[in-house]
């Protein structure tokens, strides 16, 4: 082999690996990958409804929204405009409002910003709506809890306070501090 085929072979090799170093290096380069911390949307609904049952059948909830996103890095969904609808002991619907929420992998929904929670019955004295900001609601304990400021109207009055937890199944409301009530003269 002469001194000119052994220069070539030299540089073959030299640039076979100078090409593979480039193309790996091209191939990790941070610009070019998704990390876990991006948002990875997995699927997107518009104008959607959606119905969650239990095994046996029955209604856990009812969400009607503008949007969806499902991001499948983390398991949660942001929902834009929800309403949510849950039954309540007695089977009558609580409607569940805000601007936007937040799903988790746990299921439990997170809404957030204004949030309202009304409660329209064929009995006038049954009737109310919740206002609050940053509302919990947990569709499997059937629970709603909030740490902000909540508000109760009523056919009977007013109550206002800081914070508040509630179990659907047991018709039952705890304000946590700063109670006030504000009671309508009877009619």
């Amino acid at each position: 082999m002469n001194r000119g085929g052994l220069l070539l072979l030299i540089l073959s090799i030299a640039i076979a690996i100078l090409i593979t170093w480039l193309n790996a290096t091209w191939l990790t380069f941070k610009g070019y990958q998704l990390t876990q911390k991006e948002k990875q949307i997995d699927y997107y609904l518009s104008d959607f409804t959606l119905l969650n049952t239990q095994s046996d059948g029955q209604m856990r909830y009812f969400v009607t929204a503008q949007h969806l996103i499902h991001q499948q890095s983390t398991n949660t969904s942001e929902i834009f405009k929800p309403q949510l609808q849950a039954r309540d002991i007695d089977g009558t619907m609580l409607i569940l409002e805000s601007d936007k929420a937040e799903q988790n992998k746990n299921g439990e929904i997170q809404l957030l910003g204004d949030v309202s929670v009304i409660k329209r019955s064929s009995k006038v004295e049954e009737n109310f709506e919740l206002t609050t900001r940053d509302l919990v609601y947990n569709p499997n304990k059937k629970t709603l809890s909030s740490k902000s400021k909540v508000q109760l109207d009523t056919y009977q009055g007013q109550i206002t306070g800081s914070g508040f937890s509630s179990k659907l199944d047991e018709q039952e409301l705890r304000i946590h501090s700063n109670v006030q009530i504000q009671f309508n003269p009877a009619k």
